[in-house]
């Protein structure tokens, strides 16, 4: 068995041992990435119109890491907390239009809740945005990114 096969089917025995409290949402055969959601939180996105927005918005978010490869497991949502783990590390979900407020987000989510990484996903590609993940660099604060029209590439950060 090649590594890399040996990778994929190590990944799915992972994504299998998830118990009754995870929905096994998503697993790619390919590269080993996948998707588990805590049951928990999809009761929490139907709670009412804005929470099953925030709750799509989130889940596709994650859906797009796991079919480029990463491990995710989709928290249930704790108050002034991270949303998922990606490979195991605890991480912030953001999704933004502009760049006016990555650098505020990222403080709030690597300070305040918890998190190790910010994870992007930015709707427009522009030179503030790049602008800004300088200034997070410098700072120390690291994560991934990628935009709404390029969703199978990811960049670090």
């Amino acid at each position: 068995m090649t590594i890399e096969a040996e990778f994929i089917r190590s990944a799915r025995a992972e994504y299998d041992s998830y118990g009754n409290e995870w929905q096994h949402d998503y697993f790619n055969s390919d590269n080993g990435g996948y998707l588990v959601i805590d049951k928990q939180r999809i009761e929490q996105g139907n709670l009412s119109k804005q929470e099953k927005a925030k709750y799509e918005k989130e889940r596709n978010m994650c859906l797009t890491l796991a079919q480029n490869g990463h491990k995710i497991r989709f928290l249930k949502l704790t108050e002034g907390s991270f949303d998922i783990f990606i490979d195991d590390i605890s991480a912030d979900l953001k999704k933004t239009a502009g760049s006016g407020n990555i650098v505020k987000y990222a403080k709030k989510a690597t300070r305040e809740q918890g998190a190790q990484i910010v994870v992007f996903e930015f709707e427009k590609e522009s030179a503030s945005v790049y602008s800004e993940l300088e200034v997070l660099k410098k700072i120390g604060i690291h994560g991934n990114y990628y935009f709404s029209d390029k969703k199978n590439s990811i960049h670090d950060f």
